[in-house]
């Protein structure tokens, strides 16, 4: 395809990354902005009619006063004076346009679409939207974007400027991840954003993309200090605040996020979606089921209650008993460093004001916000031999980072958090060997909670990477080839977005309520080593000398769960608060029928206690009847009633929670039911049901 320097039209939208919190789709109090079909088209697809004014205004505007909708009248009376301005620049700039475009030469092009099918066309004249409506009319109706060469998003009625392959993208078309719903939601946050200026006096509009996981939202000043209320909500919905560009020290901005779809009943679908998200909030059923609360005292620091640590714990001897299986050796670091190691490391220079400083003596020292430069110095602590790699050092070290305030969301965007990453040192031969087993680990992980995920490879940019380039061109191609072995076609390439350290693969977890989630990571490191001139003692060659024989390792940065404390509250949510028996803080409870039975139902709780088993006895005062119901409320997994027969066969009658019909019981001798629970425990099984 020709280009041209002068091309008077070039333009960029890069979507936002919702914080990471746990509403991947309107972050922050998981309101959503009001559907109307039509109004928030994209750019290029249709045009819709002004506003009429008159008779139907007056309705509304009486409306509005009467019920209560809004207090004056709903638009600003004239409208701001730079609206004018604005419509005179878009028309200079659109003159010219047509006016260049008239003067291209008009000669025959050939449109190739996706299926292969070749379509005729004039360079300058004809348009994605005319193709797709010589293919049907609704289609025309449904494509929101159109894709040139499988590189350039291009507005429907742009035309083509020479033979091109086409895609013509509707709002569920997958293509690099939904590109199409981007420009929708880009195009509804510029909607939104006119809305508040033509409500509210001295509106001032700052940042508004549209988010990765979904929606939009438009960062704007309302003048002299306002802040949103509830009243303004019956014309735009969803409370938040932010700073101007990201900087704590700067103006407070109000957040508004909405959500948009192009017809009624995905609107409908996704008001049915957040109800059940938020019966599935973790801080929420975190309350409920007493797993973990929060404290002014420590703000963005998880109180892990007994309930909520019998999960953590059980996660972390998950991922322990899989480090033993695949070689990883735990090492532990301490929790505050000088920071000339963050000197050293670079976090000093990039990171410095997302970390907890303090003075010891005369010396600057930080909390650590991450394990890897602690890493470094126990592989440097001796002289290491390529005998020795690969080396895979692993820590379950505890970590503070600096998060603003205003970001922290239950467990999901925390102060203090703990990681399961490791690093692993190794040659550049051994990277691929490394990178499939660090697959392995990810599937043997994420199999016991439903998970399926997608993977993106970032690459190098051009203009931010250290390193040698030789290396990086043969990491980046190891990393395609090890994806295309393991997931022919299900990956996607994150084209210049490598970290300047080295490219990277990130793993999105998908949920039970299709939710994506960032969590696994691989990131191969050549800078690290560099820094601190980490090396190993390679294999003696003829002719060497002790100086060459040197060869400096890669860093292979690995994480699965992330942040465990995230992680919780994901499978929090994923699961509803309805544990698996083997993740599940209460798996038993035993229920005696009588007084007379306290002491039976005792030894059978104390049973499962010995076998490693979480096993409680109710012996509340409350009635048989109610023990049942509360201990259903809490989610046990099983319920154990015992008394005389059950004593005199020493089995206990049990009732799984997940029966569809509650009160089904079955009887069990005790030594069976142990035996079935062990089992059913050792075989993570997403399913409560002994076998």
């Amino acid at each position: 395809m020709s280009t041209t320097s002068v091309h008077p039209v070039h333009s960029t939208s890069e979507p936002a990354h919702a914080a990471e919190g746990l509403e991947p789709v309107t972050p922050g109090a998981s309101a959503t902005g009001k559907h109307a079909v039509g109004a928030a088209q994209p750019d290029g697809v249709k045009k819709e009619k002004p506003q009429q004014q008159g008779k139907g205004k007056d309705k509304k505007d009486k409306k509005a006063a009467a019920g209560g909708e809004a207090k004056g009248p709903l638009e600003l009376s004239p409208p701001p004076e730079y609206f004018q301005e604005r419509i005179k620049i878009y028309d200079e700039y659109k003159a010219k346009y047509d006016k260049w475009v008239s003067e291209q030469p008009r000669v025959p092009i050939t449109i190739t679409l996706g299926d292969g099918k070749q379509i005729e066309g004039t360079a300058w004249e004809t348009t994605p939207l005319q193709i797709a409506r010589g293919i049907s009319t609704s289609l025309a109706d449904r494509i929101i974007i159109a894709k040139v060469n499988n590189q350039e998003l291009w507005d429907l009625n742009r035309p083509l400027e020479a033979s091109v392959t086409l895609s013509l993208l509707d709002f569920d078309s997958p293509e690099n991840n939904y590109e199409a719903r981007q420009v929708f939601w880009h195009s509804s946050a510029h909607v939104m954003g006119e809305a508040c200026e033509r409500r509210f006096d001295g509106c001032c509009l700052g940042y508004g993309p549209p988010i990765e996981e979904g929606g939009f939202f438009y960062d704007m000043s309302l003048g002299g200090g306002k802040t949103l209320s509830q009243d303004d909500y019956k014309q735009i919905e969803d409370n938040s605040s932010s700073y101007f560009l990201g900087d704590a020290n700067n103006d407070t901005f109000q957040r508004l996020y909405g959500m948009s779809f192009p017809d009624s009943k995905q609107m409908t679908e996704y008001k049915k979606y957040l109800e059940e998200a938020a019966k599935r909030d973790h801080r929420k059923i975190g309350k409920e089921q007493e797993l973990f609360f929060f404290s002014d005292l420590s703000p963005g620091s998880a109180f892990f209650l007994p309930m909520g640590m019998r999960i953590y714990n059980t996660l972390l001897s998950f991922i322990k008993s899989e480090y033993h299986k695949r070689g990883f050796t735990e090492v532990g670091s301490p929790n505050i460093f000088n920071s000339k190691l963050w000197e050293t490391s670079g976090h000093w220079q990039n990171y410095a004001e997302d970390m907890f400083q303090l003075k010891v003596d005369e010396d600057k020292f930080a909390l650590k916000p991450m394990n890897c430069p602690g890493h470094c110095v126990i592989f440097d602590s001796r002289e290491r031999s390529y005998r020795e790699l690969p080396l895979r050092f692993a820590e379950f070290g505890v970590l503070h980072r600096n998060e603003a305030s205003g970001a922290l969301s239950g467990l999901s965007r925390v102060r203090r958090f703990v990681q399961d990453d490791a690093h692993i040192f190794c040659t550049v031969d051994q990277v691929e060997q490394e990178i499939q087993d660090a697959f392995d680990f990810l599937d043997a992980v994420y199999k016991p909670f439903g998970f399926t995920y997608k993977v993106g490879l970032s690459t190098r940019n051009p203009k931010k990477w250290v390193g040698d380039l030789k290396i990086w061109d043969k990491a980046e191609a190891t990393l395609k080839e090890v994806l295309e072995r393991r997931m022919p076609g299900n990956w996607h390439v994150n084209e210049e977005d490598a970290a300047f350290y080295g490219p990277k693969l990130d793993f999105q977890l998908t949920d039970a309520l299709k939710r994506h989630w960032q969590c696994g990571t691989i990131q191969l490191d050549f800078n690290l080593p560099e820094r601190f001139n980490l090396r190993f003692r390679g294999p003696e060659q003829p002719g060497s000398t002790s100086d060459n024989q040197f060869q400096r390792p890669v860093m292979i940065h690995r994480a699965i769960l992330g942040s465990v404390e995230r992680f919780i509250a994901i499978i929090t949510e994923s699961s509803g608060g309805k544990w698996p028996f083997w993740l599940s803080p209460r798996q038993i409870v035993v229920i005696p029928v009588a007084a007379p039975f306290k002491d039976y139902a005792a030894k059978v709780a104390q049973t499962f206690h010995d076998a490693g088993l979480f096993a409680e006895v109710d012996v509340s005062d409350n009635t048989l009847n109610k023990k049942i119901r509360n201990a259903q409320t809490a989610q046990w997994n099983f319920i154990m009633v015992v008394g005389q027969d059950e004593f005199e066969a020493q089995a206990v009658n049990i009732r799984n929670r997940d029966d569809e019909v509650q009160g089904r019981e079955e009887v069990i001798k005790l030594d069976a039911a142990l035996e079935k629970l062990v089992k059913l425990r050792d075989s993570r099984a997403q399913i409560n049901k002994l076998e």
